[in-house]
């Protein structure tokens, strides 16, 4: 039996409210905000892996920006979904995996971020950094989950796009409506389907 995790889902459980406080304690803002802004950080880092699936061995390649012994990976309990430790390690250690995902647009993202969300830049390029160790430490701690990523990508691209805000849908070159479009099709169709039959029976 295969399991198709929610990536969105599975990578939420690992921000848990003892993580935001801690995390709190170098940014000062608002807690709800602050799990906007990560969340919104985790879609986009995930929307930034989706536009780079056609780029051969890319994948396997972002994995091995993460050490074994890095800081962060071992703070990380995969098994329970916890972090154990926050501190502020990530500056330094997600900047490269960045780097790769959004060659020269991550700053401009970060802006967005911080913009679109509430929160302060400096706050938004941290916690830009911090979603982009998890996302790709759990793809590490999943290597089996490296050669269907392009796959759950594509299906979950629709989900993932809902829940980032639309300035930064446009840096990372979807359009505002994509996501919005397709759900409303859905609606049009299931109408169509539930009452479709009456209209033309007679």
């Amino acid at each position: 039996m295969s399991m198709t995790p929610n990536l969105q889902i599975e990578l939420r459980r690992f921000i848990s409210s003892n993580v935001v406080s801690k995390l709190n304690k170098f940014y000062f803002e608002n807690d709800a905000l602050l799990i906007k802004g990560i969340d919104v950080s985790i879609g986009t880092v995930l929307m930034g892996l989706y536009n780079k699936a056609e780029e051969s061995g890319f994948y396997k390649g972002i994995v091995l920006h993460i050490e074994d012994n890095s800081s962060f990976y071992q703070e990380v309990d995969f098994a329970s979904g916890r972090i154990l430790s926050v501190d502020d390690c990530y500056r330094v250690e997600g900047n490269p995996i960045l780097k790769e995902i959004f060659t020269n647009k991550k700053g401009r993202i970060s802006e967005m971020i911080s913009n679109e969300v509430g929160i302060k830049s400096e706050t938004a390029r941290e916690i830009l950094n911090f979603s982009a160790l998890l996302v790709v430490s759990y793809l590490k701690n999943n290597i089996q989950l490296l050669d269907s990523l392009k796959l759950l990508l594509e299906e979950q691209k629709r989900d993932i796009l809902n829940s980032i805000q639309p300035g930064i849908k446009i840096i990372l070159g979807f359009s505002c409506y994509e996501s919005v479009e397709e759900k409303n099709q859905n609606i049009g169709r299931s109408i169509f389907t539930l009452f479709g039959h009456n209209f033309f029976s007679f």
